[in-house]
């Protein structure tokens, strides 16, 4: 590395535990991985103006387009987001809001009336020159709550503690009583009860992170919206860049937001491009992009020892996990039915199915070690809500036998598969495309099920593109009965969001009345002024849903970024202080490796 280089001495570090690889010995030793990375990378030569900033976007599908923060639904569509539309509140290094200072508003809250209050700063502007404050919030509010809105983010669970929210989602009234607009600069959200999960982003305030503008959005009917070309071509930005131009599926232009609260950007444009996969290890030596995002872990070992990049890392805020298709989300009650006919209705077949995988040997024969086992909904990034003492499903072929044996399943025409009531245990599972080892991982996954008598074949016979597996999971069409998946874990830590009665990503449609109860212990008030109750509440919920096996815990990640060293700043913090950093370069170009 030059002189004029340096990275930060702040490190990430996490210890993995790595086991052969499918089919090898499993008596093999295993050893112990230890993976340092810096956190932060800074260039001391001097910036250049004027010049074209470029992302390599690594995707087998191309992305669909949608950039509205209400109506995305996929991680590609939310990464371009970011670029163009900012929280508008800012969290700490433990993912807390309240109170923080620095982004487009701020959070405080008056307990003893029952107020949720933002304070938007003097002066902020869309990327039109328009002003930017209540009413836009008052409006996002009122788009995710309306009933003819087509996204999925509304949670009956929390919404309707606001005064008012339920009698306008129910087209009641044309207002929500409860946002008060004290000025076009201060918000009081009043509620029946505050929810704890506010502090970090959840509860009342968990449709809405991100703002919708009225003054440009309002004349669209609702239910039209999500389709409008002031969303998928032309929309405004709150944030560092405004999207000039858009090739559906294939690549973004922006240029830089002169009206951004924090500075108007140096670099003249920014231009992102998708590329595959198996093209990104190429680009990246080529020096093709300054920025690279969502290279496949599989590819660390083959872009780690360029020279013309560093790696930052860090663990990551996701949890890939089985899900299990158990019934549908009933439209006309707006909440999940637990009512497929299916054998996984049984919690003791799911566990077996669960326990009969070897993670650990997955994890690390097709990651590098870049990944471990999980053993719960958390990410051990989150330290207050990790909890270490929870196991899992550890790899344990003979209590996966057992499970099924207690719930009816034996072998009993000798063919290799358990059987009830003269019918095989056979299953659908599906699962995603799109990287090197996507195929010989699944391949590994019905191995493993076969061991324990359980027939298992993919989903249409084969891996499915990202787009059409989201869409067949989202209907619970009949031809999935499991699925792997992944979430990106939100901040807030709000379950209700993903895992309640009347949440539309509850994609497995669980329910029961336990699962009700505890996730609403998370929300209780005592958690503002208690800063251990949430954390034991969450860890209750925690303990419960992982024992239902219903979104069985597969792997957390360890996340690794390559970054051209032509780069000027960039950083994995999680406080947004820190990682709201604005793209800048010392090079009119991305340097190329000479390795």
């Amino acid at each position: 590395m030059k002189k004029i280089l340096s990275a930060s001495l702040i490190l990430a570090s996490l210890g993995l535990l790595v086991s052969c690889a499918p089919g090898k010995s499993r008596a093999e030793k295993v050893q112990e991985v230890s993976l340092n990375f810096p956190m932060e990378y800074k260039n001391d030569a001097p910036e250049v103006e004027g010049a074209t900033y470029t992302i390599g976007m690594i995707t087998s599908s191309p992305f669909k387009g949608i950039f509205s923060p209400i109506h995305y639904q996929d991680k590609l569509d939310a990464d371009i987001i970011s670029l163009i539309n900012e929280e508008y509140l800012w969290k700490n290094d433990d993912f807390e809001l309240l109170n923080v200072e620095g982004g487009l508003a701020t959070l405080s809250l008056d307990n003893e009336k029952n107020e949720i209050i933002i304070k938007f700063k003097e002066g902020l502007k869309w990327s039109d020159g328009h002003p930017l404050g209540v009413d836009d919030l008052i409006f996002t509010f009122e788009l995710v709550s309306h009933p003819d809105y087509t996204g999925v983010r509304f949670s009956k669970e929390d919404q309707y503690s606001i005064i008012g929210m339920q009698e306008y989602h129910e087209g009641k009234a044309d207002k929500i009583s409860g946002l008060e607009k004290v000025s076009d600069t201060e918000l009081r959200i009043h509620v029946t009860e505050i929810s704890s999960k506010v502090i970090s982003g959840g509860g009342q305030l968990g449709s809405v992170s991100r703002l919708m503008p009225k003054h440009y959005l309002s004349e669209i009917p609702v239910k039209e919206l999500e389709f409008s070309d002031k969303l998928r071509k032309n929309p405004l930005s709150n944030g560092k860049y405004v999207i000039k131009n858009v090739v559906p599926g294939e690549s973004v232009e922006f240029v830089p937001n002169e009206y951004y609260h924090l500075g108007k950007p140096k670099v003249e444009k920014v231009i992102l491009k998708t590329l595959t996969p198996q093209l990104a290890v190429e680009a990246i030596k080529n020096g093709d992009f300054f920025e690279y995002w969502n290279v496949p872990q599989e590819s660390y070992e083959k872009y780690k020892e360029l020279d013309n990049l560093v790696v930052l890392g860090r663990p990551e805020l996701y949890i890939q996990y089985l899900g299990f298709n158990l019934g549908h989300y009933d439209q006309n009650k707006k909440e999940s039915v637990m009512d497929r006919d299916t054998p996984l209705q049984d919690v003791r077949v799911r566990q077996a199915l669960a326990y009969a995988l070897n993670i650990d040997e997955v994890a690390t024969a097709y990651y590098n070690g870049l990944r471990q086992r999980a053993n719960g909904q958390t990410p051990p990034a989150f330290k207050k809500f990790y909890d270490a003492s929870l196991e899992g499903y550890p790899y344990n072929p003979e209590k996966a036998k057992e499970l099924l044996k207690e719930a009816g399943y034996e072998d009993t025409n000798n063919d290799g598969l358990v059987d009830k009531d003269g019918k095989n245990l056979e299953l659908h599972f599906a699962t995603m495309g799109g990287s090197d080892v996507a195929e010989p991982i699944s391949q590994a996954l019905l191995q493993y099920w076969k061991e324990i008598g359980v027939g298992v074949s993919l989903t249409t016979g084969r891996l499915l593109d990202v787009n059409l597996f989201y869409d067949k999971v989202e209907a619970n069409e009949d031809d999935i009965d499991m699925y792997m998946a992944a979430w990106g874990v939100g901040t807030s830590l709000d379950p209700s969001a993903s895992k309640g009665r009347t949440a539309k990503f509850n994609m497995t449609r669980f329910v029961s009345e336990e699962n009700d109860k505890l996730l609403a212990a998370i929300s209780d008030p005592k958690g503002i002024e208690d800063p251990n109750y949430k954390a034991n509440a969450y860890k209750t919920w925690q303990k419960y849903y992982t024992e239902q096996a219903v979104e069985v815990p597969l792997m957390f990640r360890y996340s690794v970024i390559p970054v051209n060293k032509n780069v000027k700043l960039a950083n994995l913090y999680n406080d947004s202080a820190r990682a709201n950093y604005i793209q800048s370069v010392v090079d009119n170009a991305p340097a190329k490796a000479s390795n």
